[in-house]
């Protein structure tokens, strides 16, 4: 009994001692020499068609006309690098403009006036850090990969608003002018995608990702130091008479759905990868030299 109590013991101790052996190879898979010799610079082109959820749109100036469209195009730029199959980079575009004009109606005593003359539009220009992980070698054909990313959403709208609102004390409000240019709000973007690779060459690779993308805002700032907001007006009776009591809240914004996107990418050779080249080059050319010499006679 004694005995196979002391060998169990001394097995666990060889394990343990075997795992510590190893430790030194596995921190040398992460050395630092070692990372920066097998990192591969990429860049690539990418375009893709991105939905659009359009409630938050129609319901922030109280359109009923639906001339926003549910999916739109986008089109960017990535650079990153390339470590075994992980892939981190930067992605910078464009999504295209959407809206039209906003028909709204104007009285002038009794008579009504209509005007198209304000434009209802927003674009994106999406910029995100991503990261992605193949699940099988880089050197298989087809790979499949998991991924994300995180950036901002740079959102510009023309919103149709014809006069913007200061409150100069409890009973007076200034009103302005407000011009129907762009302006800019920084949107949360985020994604979480999964999708295929394809290696159409040594360095060139076609990528096919679908995934859900977060583009929203909790605020919109219209410049100047305004701020859109809605207002919930509340009147309460009490033994004193009527109160009414206002409150305002910013307003959200989500343009939050599904996409597609594909990306082409031109991935550059390791440190390592250019080592390798050189000595094999030189194999050859020595194999080659040795080709050319003439035979040895043999002497008795």
């Amino acid at each position: 009994m004694r005995n196979r109590l002391t060998s169990g013991r001394i097995s666990r101790l060889a394990a343990a001692a075997a795992m510590l052996a190893a430790l030194p190879s596995v921190v040398g898979a992460w050395d630092e020499d070692r990372v920066q010799s097998q990192i591969q610079p990429y860049f690539g082109g990418w375009a893709g068609m991105y939905m659009v959820d359009k409630q938050d749109l129609k319901e922030l100036v109280g359109v009923s006309d639906d001339f926003f469209t549910s999916a739109l195009p986008a089109a960017g730029l990535s650079l990153g690098v390339a470590y075994g199959r992980l892939h981190v980079g930067v992605n910078g575009g464009y999504q295209l403009i959407d809206g039209d004009y906003n028909p709204f109606t104007l009285k002038s005593g009794t008579r009504t006036v209509i005007s198209n003359q304000y434009y209802y539009r927003y674009q994106v220009i999406p910029i995100d850090l991503n990261i992605d992980v193949a699940l099988l070698q880089n050197e298989s054909p087809v790979n499949f990969l998991l991924g994300g990313s995180v950036g901002i959403g740079l959102v510009g709208m023309q919103l149709p608003y014809f006069s913007l609102a200061t409150m100069v004390d409890t009973a007076n409000t200034k009103y302005s002018y407000y011009n129907n240019d762009w302006n800019y709000n920084n949107f949360l973007l985020a994604t979480a995608y999964a999708g295929a690779r394809i290696n159409l060459a040594r360095r060139l690779n076609l990528e096919g990702q679908i995934g859900y993308r977060v583009l929203k805002s909790s605020e919109i700032e219209l410049g100047n130091g305004y701020q859109l907001v809605q207002t919930n007006s509340q009147t309460v009776v009490d033994s004193s008479g009527r109160i009414k009591a206002e409150t305002k809240q910013n307003i959200p914004v989500s343009l939050s759905s599904f996409y597609l996107r594909a990306d082409i990418r031109w991935t550059f050779a390791s440190q390592a990868e250019k080592d390798e080249d050189r000595a094999a080059a030189r194999r050859k050319e020595m194999s080659e030299r040795l080709a050319m010499l003439p035979p040895v006679r043999r002497v008795d």
